[in-house]
């Protein structure tokens, strides 16, 4: 779906991702999430870092974009990195060696930025301004101040961490947590990439919207 928010035409795409001019950003992978839950003793299934890598892999070359932008929480915990893990991670980046590989750190990805660093990540603390844009992990707070126009270089701010999804109705007594972009007047909260991440479900007001992703299409829900 194309979208024009404060001046900055955006692609966005079922799978959680937004498209700016040639940079592809995403938020929340948790990759190696299933590591950290059996390292504690839990039966969890592995597969779910590769089917988020593949998925990725897939849309880049579905595209012409130079490089890509994580919005923090690239990487659920330190002690899901493995050698498995590094070499998955470094695969998906050879398959596309002409990007530029960015993260803006995320709380999860504390004590893991050297080794991405040494994989060829440029990692950065948020905020990150890039032009007329801010990216961070953690959305502002709902009652911070807003910036005055002169101490305030961007127009529009992307971010993620609350994977945000929107409680729907599908009958008389049933309703479904979807995951969703969260459009907010001077911000979009981007839904988690990853699979098997979780989600919050969100309270919007009334001067926002709602773009479900369901089954690889966007679908806005009219708020009330």
């Amino acid at each position: 779906m194309k979208l024009e928010h404060r001046g900055h035409a955006l692609e966005l795409y079922a799978s959680g991702a937004i498209r700016s001019d040639r940079t592809l950003l995403v938020a929340d992978l948790h990759l190696g999430k299933e590591t950290v839950f059996q390292k504690s003793g839990l039966a969890i299934p592995s597969g779910a870092t590769q089917a988020t890598l593949n998925r990725l892999q897939q849309q880049i070359h579905e595209m012409e974009i130079t490089r890509i932008v994580v919005l923090g929480d690239l990487l659920h915990a330190a002690i899901g990195w493995t050698e498995s893990l590094e070499s998955m991670l470094g695969e998906t980046m050879q398959s596309a060696s002409g990007l530029r590989w960015e993260l803006v750190a995320g709380n999860h990805d504390r004590r893991s930025h050297q080794q991405l660093r040494r994989l060829g990540w440029i990692v950065q603390e948020p905020p990150v301004i890039d032009g007329k844009m801010r990216w961070l992990h953690e959305p502002d707070a709902p009652d911070s101040p807003a910036p005055t126009s002169e101490h305030r270089p961007f127009e529009t701010t992307l971010c993620g961490h609350l994977h945000p999804s929107y409680i729907v109705p599908i009958d008389a007594k049933r309703t479904a947590k979807v995951p969703c972009f969260w459009i907010r007047p001077d911000s979009i909260v981007l839904p988690a990439y990853g699979g098997w991440v979780g989600t919050h479900a969100i309270q919007p007001s009334r001067q926002d919207r709602v773009l479900l992703c369901v089954e690889g299409d966007l679908i806005e829900w009219k708020l009330h």
